[in-house]
């Protein structure tokens, strides 16, 4: 139906359905990921071919007794909405038209009729957390009003810290829990606090790109520091050098890590916040986006007996999540799995997980002396920083190990030149290595907003592709919209180098 509407073309739809085979997911989901069609646009085709009623839940408002038909936890779990309640009749917004099961459930759970319209699967997601998230819907101006009237009765000389703070509805801890939740929930990877001489900037990372979201005065950064430091256990009285800390913690029923860096700067301590999100770690090996004969390598290296498979990328490229995955590829209960990371990012059930620990003499290399004592067929290195690491891991390739590691260079070719900087003898680099796998994330077009552009000339001859035949080739770029925050791009996908 969309391509009888010409909202896709049939090598688009070829395309998608290549990905669905792939990944094993909806062909509606293939073609939103790919960008080939809107939310509201499968929505509508659904809607049409099996004639349902379609409604936005954000552009209505459900009164409280229906959002209270349902509860919180069934909502989130099949992501429906209830929207209207008359005369014994539930009506609930369901993104999938063929998902019968879950309206019998809901028929049985709470023993109600049940009648169902269509939404997209976003605007559904999105009115969950407006009518069920109520409670964390706190403007950030709210939660900056009550901070500043606190800082207004601390004299600047004053070492004000808020490590004494009793209430946890204090104004200080609020801001900073609402900092981390909205990071959560806008998909942030790293949060950056900087100061600066007539202010202090909050930026989120998103998709790869900075965006400055919140400005605070001076005053307000020594004591929005000072909390961080207390939740990652950072010394607060500790100025001068640059500390590491953790904090653990959980956004709506999400369980997340963060890491948290500390460095002096000449206006104050800047710090950066990484979000780990502890689920993020399921995802398969299969769904990354690998082509099929690029899975088929990737299986046949993890089945290795010895060697060394070096995962490269720059910081935030996804090198952790791909070495985690493949993790998840591996049986467990026959291999003997250490891995030896600063810090440990995920927690895996069934592998031995050993924490770099400098400041009591736990480095990587005496950690890694240690594990080849203790049986083990595959040892995963967190990133080969110096020589001595690069070593141990080629004698443990060398003496019947796999080894799982990565490292910080641009493409693939250039590890083995790292390798050899670092003094590694070429040929035990080439004795050891099985594969070298260089990634990068790229941002994707927002599906909500992309539109079809005319790419200009001196574009074309900078990427090289003059040989394509650009009248009857579409292009297409992101105008900007709520969804995706006005950038043009949502989300980011992997590209591959081996």
């Amino acid at each position: 139906m969309l391509k009888e509407k010409g909202i896709i073309s049939e090598d688009q739809l070829n395309k998608a359905l290549a990905h669905q085979k792939r990944q094993s997911i909806r062909l509606g989901e293939a073609l939103t990921e790919m960008g080939f069609a809107g939310y509201e646009d499968i929505t509508r085709s659904l809607a049409e071919q099996f004639d349902f009623q379609v409604v936005n839940p954000m552009a209505v408002s459900i009164p409280e007794d229906v959002i209270s038909a349902v509860p919180k936890s069934i909502a989130k779990k099949h992501n429906i909405i209830p929207v209207t309640k008359h005369d014994g009749l539930l009506v609930v917004a369901i993104s999938d038209p063929l998902d019968i099961s879950t309206l019998e459930d809901l028929r049985f759970t709470l023993n109600i009729n049940v009648e169902a319209v269509l939404a997209t699967k976003n605007n559904i997601e999105h009115a969950i957390k407006k009518y069920y998230d109520k409670e964390r819907a706190v403007s950030f101006d709210g939660y900056l009003d009550g901070f500043k009237s606190i800082i207004d009765g601390v004299d600047k000389s004053n070492d004000y810290t808020f490590g004494a703070e009793k209430e946890a509805e204090a104004p200080i801890v609020k801001f900073v829990t609402f900092i981390i939740d909205e990071a959560v929930k806008t998909r942030v990877s790293d949060i950056h606090i900087e100061p600066f001489p007539d202010k202090t900037r909050i930026r989120y990372r998103i998709d790869g790109v900075c965006q400055e979201v919140h400005s605070i005065t001076k005053r307000i950064h020594e004591a929005l520091i000072s909390r961080i430091k207390i939740l990652s256990k950072i010394d607060i009285t500790e100025k001068r050098k640059p500390q590491d800390g953790r904090i653990s913690s959980e956004v709506g029923e999400k369980p997340i890590d963060i890491r948290v860096s500390t460095i002096p700067t000449t206006c104050g301590e800047s710090i950066v916040m990484r979000i780990l999100e502890k689920s993020t770690v399921l995802i398969q090996l299969r769904n990354m986006g690998f082509s099929d004969h690029d899975y088929n390598n990737f299986k046949s290296i993890l089945k290795k007996p010895n060697g060394i498979f070096l995962i490269t990328g720059p910081t935030g490229s996804g090198k952790s999540t791909t070495l985690y995955a493949s993790l998840n590829e591996v049986d467990r209960s026959e291999k003997k799995i250490i891995t030896v990371e600063d810090p440990i990012e995920y927690n895996l059930s069934g592998i031995n997980q050993c924490q770099v620990n400098d400041k009591i003499g736990l480095t990587f290399p005496g950690i890694l002396r240690a594990v080849l004592r203790q049986d083990p067929n595959i040892i995963v290195i967190g990133e080969i920083r110096d020589v001595e690491t690069a070593e141990i891991a080629v004698t443990s390739a060398l003496t019947g190990h796999l080894v799982m590691s990565t490292l910080h260079t641009n493409d693939a070719p250039s590890a083995i030149t790292r390798l050899v900087d670092m003094g590694i003898k070429p040929f035990l680099i080439s004795s050891s290595i099985q594969a070298v796998l260089a990634q990068r994330l790229v941002r994707v077009i927002c599906p909500k907003c992309k539109v079809p552009y005319k790419i200009e000339k001196d574009v074309s001859e900078a990427l090289n592709i003059d040989s394509i035949n650009l009248e009857n080739t579409e292009f297409y770029h992101g105008a900007g919209c709520e969804y995706c925050n006005k950038t043009g791009y949502r989300a980011e996908s992997l590209s591959l180098n081996s």
